[in-house]
């Protein structure tokens, strides 16, 4: 058998398409190892969202290139974003391969390796093909992602993901829930449901009897389906576009237990004219208006954001109104970067842009607001039980890190396996990014 080695760069959707791609190789006859010295084929399964991404992967490329390598497979959002440009930069790359069709990946490096073709590149967009054509999963985890939305028809000025990904796809509601039986028979306790735009999701309603016509299901109406899957522990659901968001979907984290009591809403600034220049049809007060809702409605939720700083033409004043925001929800968990422009878009070439020197500034007032509201929430559930899923290991002898249903890393000391195990820790102390307890009953 040929092997393979394959690295993966970036979001929860990179995370789940290598593992289906991992999937496609095995089902095909190639072996994974997890040496690149070892591999006939090295995979670079990239995102382009973050700046640099290019770069890092032809460093990476040069670095674990050997003299076992036959083929070379780019794919991804990089794949998709730079095409014949990979090929250019680098003669040792053969394949490149978009986000929509790596279920084609096990042919084409069949013909490489055959030497019917040197080169091979493919970035057509047809979600449909690639979801019909995977076959099941090999390897079952604890936790496991589920795609149900692919795309994106919001055309943020910042973002790729319209041009990598393509427009709004949903997958049909049967095979979502049919992957994830699949996934909880073999042994997943925790599912997260993942999309560019999760809460936009609208996929064919499976068809049931002559009472209940075809027709399309919403978010709300397909986590209440998955949460009554036998063998589920915890669900959630990651990224949402605060426009999106409904008051059934509220309510539904208000009445569903299975369910996280965690949002992750984007907001990315807090000031209207770079919202607007930004595209995301939503102002400030309105997504304020929206969270104070949602506490209203489900008391016990909490959030978290991304933030982008420095956007082009921001001025001090308007990234001030960021800070304010963030001042105000007090988000348990946020992501904040420095805007980098991307190829393609609208804001890469406005006028305007600012110094890497001013956005590095900026990120460190943002960062500084967040760490100190992150830090306050760890601190508030010192004496409080939380429901543990356990992942790893952790540095120290008989030490194991899991999430709970917030997302922050609980650590406690346990000289049994936790791993894959929930657990109910009583929190004794908290940190900047982390929170450690003691099991209750051990």
């Amino acid at each position: 058998m040929n092997t393979f080695f394959i690295e993966i760069y970036g979001c929860q959707m990179n995370t789940y398409d290598s593992k289906r791609l991992i999937d496609s190789l095995l089902f095909s006859g190639f072996e994974r190892v997890f040496t690149s010295s070892e591999a006939e084929i090295l995979i670079f399964y990239t995102c382009n969202i973050r700046e640099k991404a290019s770069q890092k992967l032809f460093s990476q490329i040069g670095l674990l290139k050997s003299k076992r390598t036959k083929v070379i497979c780019v794919g991804g959002c990089v794949a998709q974003a730079e095409k014949e440009n990979i090929f250019k930069i680098s003669k040792n790359v053969n394949i490149i391969f978009g986000p929509q069709v790596f279920h084609k990946l096990p042919g084409y490096i069949k013909s490489v390796l055959n030497n019917d073709t040197k080169r091979i590149i493919d970035t057509s967009l047809t979600q449909t093909e690639k979801f019909d054509c995977l076959p099941k999963r090999k390897n079952v985890s604890f936790s496991e992602f589920v795609t149900i939305q692919e795309g994106c028809d919001n055309f943020c000025t910042y973002c790729v993901v319209p041009y990598t990904r393509g427009r709004e796809y949903s997958r049909p509601a049967k095979d979502i829930i049919d992957e994830t039986k699949w996934l909880l028979k073999n042994g997943a306790k925790e599912i997260t449901l993942i999309g560019q735009n999760v809460n936009s999701y609208h996929g064919d309603a499976p068809y049931i009897n002559i009472n209940q016509p075809r027709g399309t299901w919403r978010l709300e109406r397909l986590i209440q389906e998955i949460s009554s899957l036998d063998g589920l522990k915890r669900l959630r659901y990651t990224t949402s576009h605060p426009k999106d968001f409904t008051k059934e979907l509220m309510e539904v984290h208000s009445s569903n237990n299975i369910l996280a009591p965690f949002a992750h809403i984007p907001v990315q600034s807090g000031n209207d004219r770079i919202l607007r220049i930004m595209n995301r049809g939503h102002t400030a007060n309105k997504y304020l208006d929206k969270l104070k809702r949602f506490k209203d409605i489900c008391p016990s939720i909490q959030f978290s954001s991304d933030f982008i700083v420095g956007f082009p033409t921001e001025t001090e004043e308007e990234f001030e109104d960021t800070l304010k925001l963030a001042e105000e929800v007090k988000y348990t968990l946020s992501y904040s970067f420095k805007y980098s422009p991307r190829s393609n878009t609208p804001a890469a070439v406005m006028k305007g842009q600012i110094s890497e020197k001013e956005k590095g500034i900026r990120l460190k007032m943002l960062q500084d607001v967040l760490i100190k509201d992150q830090i306050y929430y760890n601190n508030s559930l010192i004496g409080k039980t939380q429901s543990v899923l356990f992942e790893k290991r952790g540095k120290k002898e008989n030490q194991y890190i899991g999430k709970n249903v917030y997302l922050q890393s609980v650590v406690v000391e346990s000289k049994d396996n936790l791993i894959g195990k929930f657990k109910e820790v009583k929190i004794t102390s908290a940190a900047e990014n982390s929170v450690c307890g003691e099991i209750i009953g051990e």
